[in-house]
């Protein structure tokens, strides 16, 4: 691996200041040293040890699992388990599955607990800073060690020794290590901020939307009869809708158009987009391209998914067109074409409708039918105006959400950036010159 390292930058100029190594280029007051000698690495309890109770008379046993999801269980505190508890000086590893290579930061009320053998952990020396060394364990140089460790093997694991024998480039100074960690934190925090924020605003558009859609919320324009008195409720097939909202069958609303192959004419060259089932359920993401549209969609058509597998995510999930001459709509994707209520209205109640869902049984691909869609009711405001203002106030939230994602992807670039400048000592700090 790091004759690897070696040759990746052979022949490459070396700036003034800077030495090359079996990590890369770095400056030349920065050491290569390998973890084991700035940690102590350690495994966790073997299972021989352990003794699992429920939570009332033991205490939480952390697992890799639990890096990912909250499903705590709880073993004895017996004497030999309580020789693998963990300090603030830890950092744990993912040691095996789909997972191994990956580090965590153990959050304080997992100060004092156990761990187990497939989660082992580096206790990082006093002298050198634990954040910068947790920082070094996400640089690309090594990823590319670690990878190198999971060559043939039938499934990835990193035992102590691999880990005892990682290089890491390092400072000469902890203050200059603790500077760079700092940076690379409040980066962290700011994604963290972003994250946290978008999940709120997310409540409280499906908050929104579930009060909007069924009209418990009424919007203050459309909330008062004539006489000024509040308007109510009226039972339906449907169940209770507002006294001047009404029940439709789909079709009664909206033209079905059904989707035609396009895999013969796609092209990495083609100018139409190909609206598939994972077109749809990724949001766009995935993508192909076609050089022929022989379906194509409108600007405010409502496309939806009509066949996935059993508790599939792409299943009644719609997009909505927003332009024309673009999209070119794919076998098993239809379009529902309306000029009678808004667009964005019945994109906004059509998709991921709970009818087309309880078509799924949850063991074989679901196929939505026409019959299916003939037998699709849906209940919105009579009044157009209203169906327009309950769909601008939720694609407003949409936007804002979408703005939001956008920044947290460019502060999670700018990170990734930052990351690999600074471990590596290509960007030096301020503060840390001279130090």
């Amino acid at each position: 691996m790091a004759e690897q390292m070696m040759q990746e930058t052979a022949g490459k100029t070396i700036p003034a200041g800077y030495k090359q190594t079996e990590v890369g280029v770095i400056p030349e007051d920065w050491d290569v040293i390998r973890v084991c000698e700035l940690s102590e690495v350690k495994r966790g309890a073997a299972s021989t040890v352990i003794q699992y109770c429920n939570e009332s008379v033991g205490i939480r046993f952390i697992r890799i699992n639990d890096f990912f999801e909250s499903n705590p269980i709880y073993v004895k505190p017996t004497s030999e388990m309580m020789k693998f508890t963990l300090n603030q000086d830890d950092i744990l590893f993912a040691g095996t599955g789909n997972t191994a290579g990956a580090s965590f930061l153990p959050p304080s009320e997992w100060i004092g607990l156990p761990h187990s053998y497939n989660a082992p952990r580096i206790r990082v020396l006093k002298g050198y800073c634990k954040d910068f060394v947790f920082c070094s364990f996400k640089s690309s140089y090594m990823e590319r060690q670690q990878k190198a460790q999971f060559v043939g093997a039938a499934q990835p694991f990193l035992d102590t020794k691999a880990i005892s024998g990682f290089l890491i480039a390092l400072p000469k100074y902890i203050q200059e290590q603790t500077a760079i960690a700092n940076v690379l934190s409040d980066s962290d925090e700011l994604i963290d901020a972003l994250e946290q924020l978008i999940a709120k605003k997310q409540a409280i558009k499906s908050a929104t939307m579930q009060q909007l859609l069924t009209g418990r919320t009424r919007l203050p324009a459309f909330a008062l009869r004539p006489d000024g008195t509040k308007k109510g409720y009226k039972p339906s097939e449907l169940g209770e809708i507002p006294e001047d909202w009404e029940v439709t069958y789909l079709l009664d609303v909206a033209t079905l158009i059904h989707g035609k192959a396009h895999e013969p004419y796609v092209t990495e060259a083609g100018k139409y987009i190909v609206i598939n089932s994972k077109f749809v359920s990724t949001g766009g993401e995935v993508r192909k391209y076609c050089s022929q549209n022989d379906c194509a969609a409108r600007n405010g058509d409502v496309l939806m998914v009509l066949s996935d597998l059993p508790n599939g995510k792409a299943l009644a999930k719609c997009f909505y067109a927003d332009q024309n001459n673009v999209y070119a709509v794919n076998q098993r994707v239809c379009i529902f074409r309306t000029n009678i209520i808004d667009p964005k209205y019945l994109y906004l109640v059509l998709n991921r409708h709970k009818y087309f869902l309880a078509l799924d049984d949850g063991v074989t691909q679901t196929h939505i039918l026409n019959g299916d869609i003939a037998n699709c009711q849906l209940y919105a405001p009579v009044n157009k105006a209203e169906q327009t203002a309950i769909a601008t106030i939720l694609s407003d939230m949409d936007n804002e959400l979408q703005a939001l994602t956008q920044k947290l992807e460019k502060a999670r670039a700018l990170k990734q950036g930052m990351m690999q400048q600074l471990l590596t000592g290509k960007i030096r700090l301020p503060l840390a010159v001279g130090a």
